[in-house]
């Protein structure tokens, strides 16, 4: 029995750094929101429960960038499945790598999140869930989709309502190592989260947040880490006055949030034609991911 599902990317609205734990785990205060821009994750059930037993094959754009050891966060998936004794025995799993890899758009813990929804026989729970923490902090929300509040180091959710309108125009300016920009952050970049709670109050009563609430904390460790970013975005802001962009996560991708569909596919056609080097795209949001095709 073949089973496939989407896995979506999310766009990190807001994220604010509010500590870090004894541990070197960075707590922080987000709002996250997934969009209509998805991986392809699909399982072959067999008889067989050893991790050894199962292939994994990737196609995509981006299948060139995924690892197919145990540093796959999709095999560290099954392989915590596994040790818990829960879920369906997997032969072979299938990955179409549509979402650029280091690029703050989650795709990695949405392929975590599909696998294991594929893999489980019920709907998630709390066992699920701190399964899903420890393949990554990333993976519990990736699990219901749509838009939420997120504290601590992702296990706090809070659920919003999806924005029901504007469409985001994304450009992926650079690669960035998530690990790098986390160990450049400096005591600057922390913050109370008072932009995450005013966005997640826009959200709570379906209006479209502020445009300057929006945005990574994380910008300036990933301007410090990764060359020739800076520049790439401010080709960005020069050809598209008007349009405020954020970073999403701890970056790779940045994004504009457009009320007006023809303005946003009026500046996609001006950055494509212009700098056909920054590659964009439009999406629109994903409301709450309830696992159909």
């Amino acid at each position: 029995m073949f089973r496939l599902c989407r896995a979506p990317a999310k766009l990190n609205l807001v994220l604010e750094l509010t500590g870090r734990r004894p541990d070197g785990y960075h707590l922080l205060s987000a709002v996250s929101q997934t969009v209509k821009w998805s991986d392809l994750v699909g399982v072959e059930l067999g008889a067989s429960t050893a991790l050894g037993d199962c292939r994994l094959l990737v196609a995509g754009p981006h299948s060139n960038e995924v690892p197919h050891d145990r540093h796959n966060i999709v095999l560290r998936a099954i392989e915590l499945l596994r040790g818990a004794g829960r879920g369906l025995p997997i032969s072979k799993v299938v990955l179409e790598k549509r979402i650029p890899t280091k690029s703050g758009l989650g795709g990695g813990s949405a392929d975590a999140a599909a696998l294991l929804r594929l893999a489980s026989e019920a709907s998630p729970d709390p066992e699920l869930l701190e399964l899903a923490l420890r393949c990554g902090a990333d993976v519990p929300f990736a699990l219901r989709g749509g838009a939420a509040h997120i504290g601590g180091v992702g296990e706090h959710l809070r659920p919003l309502p999806s924005l029901a309108e504007g469409v985001f125009l994304v450009a992926m300016l650079a690669e960035v190592s998530t690990a790098a920009a986390y160990q450049s952050v400096l005591p600057e970049d922390f913050s109370a989260g008072e932009r995450a709670a005013s966005v997640a109050e826009a959200l709570s009563h379906a209006r479209l947040p502020d445009p300057e609430l929006l945005g990574s904390s994380l910008l300036p460790a990933a301007l410090r880490v990764t060359p020739g970013l800076a520049d790439r975005l401010e080709r960005l802001r020069a050809l598209t006055p008007g349009l405020q962009w954020a970073m999403t996560g701890s970056g790779g991708a940045f994004f504009s949030l457009v009320a007006d569909p023809g303005r946003a596919l009026g500046a996609l056609a001006e950055i494509s034609t212009r700098c056909p080097d920054l590659p964009v795209r439009a999406v629109v949001p994903e409301p709450e991911w309830l696992g159909g095709n």
